[in-house]
């Protein structure tokens, strides 16, 4: 594990002192103020981003939670996207929360009809409003070993289950597999809300009509199937991974599936629930730590970012100065 870059202002390990950072919060919709709030007391540099010429200067960014589809088209249409498409290519440091988790995954499923743009860098299988609607949100406690070991296997005596995090799910997905280099984080056993058993069993019936001679994808089909087995109990219990709880089964009934709720690769993390909707700092200073890192290896910053003019068009470019405005 990378040791720890020291708060700005105090000495590296080479005897210089360290920069403060500069981590942008994406501004197009949802709860990017809690973000800046948490990140500015842990005396970071927090700039709000709506236009890719504001991305110069950032060292870190975060994509927050609200809704990844109005996200998407917004961003899309004011040239962030291909931004941020760029930003993640170069492994520079990006968070996305609850909305930006889906929109930083290659595959999204239970997505709104027509489908929408997703900025990728995570390979996982990533599944919209997994635990239900608004009036399904959940508190659970997590286990945070992981931030300090970088996976979830990896747990030291158990010493981080002693102090639990207080995980805020509000119409959250779930990474339901993880491919090749993605570290996993933190787990929960729960059920998938009904609209997600009810409509993932209508579509991968309907895959698995098309692609009935792919052997390849039938089995993926397989395993996605597992997840979406029964309706869920009206009331499910969540047991976050080292936090206790219920697995949401009832005796003598299958126990609740195991999906994941944070990950990371490399540079990009990702969680299913809200952690600027608490006032416990411990992913913001977990994101700090690796934008911090990656300053100090060089794979951080944008200091020769493209002009909007460049980037989106002169036209294109007025239009979304005009709609910020």
């Amino acid at each position: 594990m990378t040791a720890p870059v020291p708060p700005p202002g105090e000495a590296s390990v080479t005897g210089e002192p360290t920069r403060r950072v500069t981590i942008g919060i994406l501004a197009l919709q949802g709860a990017f103020a809690e973000h800046s709030s948490l990140l500015s007391k842990l005396g970071a540099d927090v700039r709000e981003v709506r236009l890719p010429h504001e991305f110069e200067g950032l060292d870190g960014i975060v994509l927050p939670g609200g809704e990844s589809t109005a996200m998407a088209l917004i961003g899309e249409r004011w040239g962030v996207f291909p931004r941020l498409k760029q930003w993640v290519s170069e492994g520079r440091p990006v968070w996305g929360t609850c909305a930006g988790m889906i929109l930083l995954s290659d595959h999204a499923l239970m997505q709104k009809k027509g489908g929408q743009s997703l900025v990728g860098g995570l390979n996982v299988e990533i599944c919209r409003n997994y635990f239900g609607a608004q009036t399904s949100s959940f508190e659970v406690p997590l286990d945070t070993s992981a931030l300090e070991t970088g996976s979830v296997g990896k747990k030291d005596g158990g010493s981080a289950n002693k102090n639990p995090y207080p995980a805020v799910f509000i119409r959250a997905p779930a990474v339901l597999e993880a491919g090749p280099g993605v570290d996993v984080l933190c787990k929960v056993r729960s059920r998938p809300c009904n609209k997600a058993v009810t409509v993932m069993k209508a579509q991968l019936k309907q895959e698995e009509a098309d692609d009935r001679d792919d052997d390849t994808r039938r089995a993926k089909r397989r395993r996605l199937a597992a997840f979406f087995v029964e309706p869920n109990p009206s009331t499910a219990a969540v047991a976050g991974e080292g936090g206790g709880g219920g697995s949401g089964a009832s005796s003598g009934e299958k126990e609740a599936p195991e999906v994941i709720v944070a990950i990371r690769k490399g540079n990009i993390v990702g969680t299913a629930f809200h952690p600027e909707l608490t006032n416990d700092s411990r992913w913001h200073e977990y994101f700090v730590r690796i934008v911090k890192e990656a300053v100090s290896s060089g794979t951080g910053g944008v200091r020769d970012a493209e002009s909007p003019a460049k980037t989106l068009g002169a036209a294109a470019a007025a239009e979304a100065e005009v709609a910020v405005a």
